[in-house]
């Protein structure tokens, strides 16, 4: 009798197992978030996140020896007795962001990522912009070499909501249908979850959506690619002066049930990991690191020559990975250990999508643009964009994809909204 309850209970498991594995799914459902999904959180967007850049330098950070930008316990301005090369590097920074503005007439945060990725070298006012920080210890190229590492610092710096929040690991499980602002749609996108796979694409590199996930409305079903179970990679946490070893998901491009989510610019959580091999530092993975712990504090789980286990330290990084820029994004897209794979991903998606659904996109980006077009078959399938304050370029790309404008605010929209 017993044996035979077991095999029943064993029939029973492995049928759901299978099912949350690979879903017995009618549709399949293709969304891309854009920036205007995080708005209504606080989180900056455009010319907000223009302006805390510009006056960056009021703000209450510095920048530590490590390289990491920092604020103390207090809120405070972090003083570590000396001004270090890296705050030299912000201020130099600065000043180029004040150069920018003046000479454009304008500033954009992702204009200027490509500035000074690519155009800086062209430009005959850096010498004269530099001199002010340059020392015996400092020189011109060195101060260049510094921007990049500084300038994504900031941006990540500012990009929390209107709670002062980035991170959402420490909130509880929401049990109610109901969150301030996105009620209308999660609901909606909890009922087509259900005889749908819902790929969702994002181009935001916040951490909000993943807020959901914690909540009724996904009940820790979103899949991102990413798996801990047997990861070699651990991220050293400091607790009131305790260090401890934390184990760290890494992207295995395994996406399970029906709710998958694809961060197709990255994340604020995207570290990338360089193995050690004689000396030479080769991108090895990308791994998801969590609150608190220090880009370089990455770690793998390795044997040495006596085949006694030990930690090698990837201390490389300054900051997550994510992309920005105009043009600079547009190249990192062929990127072969995470961008291809998840721009690949994207395409397929669309081709196989039954209905797309756009959400707080400025249809700026021209080759994501160019990628819905031609692997979306929007002259046959249901398009829906929604945009409460849709401009020209997002209604000019809504016209090419036939696709229907849905102004409500996202609290109020109702799944009938995509019938």
């Amino acid at each position: 009798m017993i044996r035979k309850y077991c095999i029943v209970i064993c029939a029973f498991l492995k049928k759901h197992i299978r099912q949350i594995i690979k879903p017995n799914m009618d549709g399949n459902i293709s969304i891309l978030l854009g920036a205007g999904f995080s708005a209504p959180m606080g989180y900056p967007i455009g010319n907000q996140l223009n302006d805390l850049l510009i006056k960056s330098i009021d703000d209450n950070f510095a920048f530590a020896p490590s390289g990491d930008l920092a604020i103390s316990i207090d809120g405070s301005k972090p003083d570590f007795g000396y001004r270090t090369s890296y705050d030299i590097e912000f201020e130099f920074c600065h000043k180029l962001i004040l150069h920018f503005e003046k000479e454009k007439g304008y500033f954009d945060y992702e204009e200027f990522y490509d500035y000074i990725v690519d155009e800086i070298e062209n430009d005959k006012n850096i010498e004269d912009i530099a001199k002010p920080f340059l020392s015996d210890t400092t020189s011109l190229n060195s101060l260049k070499s510094g921007l990049k590492n500084v300038y994504t610092q900031l941006v990540s710096h500012y990009l929390k909501d209107k709670y002062d929040n980035s991170y959402y690991d420490n909130l509880p499980f929401i049990i109610d249908d109901n969150f301030h602002g996105y009620t209308g749609i999660m609901k909606s996108i909890k009922e087509l979850s259900i005889n749908s796979i819902l790929n969702i694409h994002t181009l935001n590199h916040d951490l909000f959506f993943e807020r959901f996930n914690n909540t009724s409305f996904l009940e820790g079903r979103l899949s991102n690619g990413f798996e801990e179970l047997g990861s070699p990679y651990f991220g050293k946490l400091t607790v009131k002066d305790r260090k401890y070893m934390v184990r760290l998901q890494r992207y295995t491009g395994k996406y399970f049930g029906n709710l998958r989510l694809y961060k197709l610019h990255g994340s604020l959580d995207y570290q990338l990991y360089y193995r050690n091999e004689k000396g030479q530092l080769s991108p090895e993975t990308y791994i998801k690191s969590r609150y608190d712990i220090g880009s370089t504090d990455l770690y793998k789980e390795i044997k040495n020559k006596i085949s006694v286990l030990e930690y090698e330290n990837c201390w490389i990084n300054y900051h997550p990975d994510f992309l920005t820029g105009t043009t600079s994004k547009i190249q990192r897209y062929a990127e072969p250990l995470l961008f291809k794979k998840l721009f690949q991903l994207f395409k397929e998606n669309l081709k196989n999508a039954d209905k797309l659904i756009i959400i707080g996109y400025g249809a700026k980006d021209d080759e994501v643009n160019n990628i819905i077009l031609e692997h979306f078959d929007f002259k046959n399938k249901k398009t829906f964009i929604i945009d409460p304050y849709a401009g020209d370029n997002v209604k000019e790309f809504g016209r090419k994809i036939n696709a229907k404008l849905i102004t409500e605010q996202l609290e109020n929209i109702n799944i009938k909204d995509f019938e």
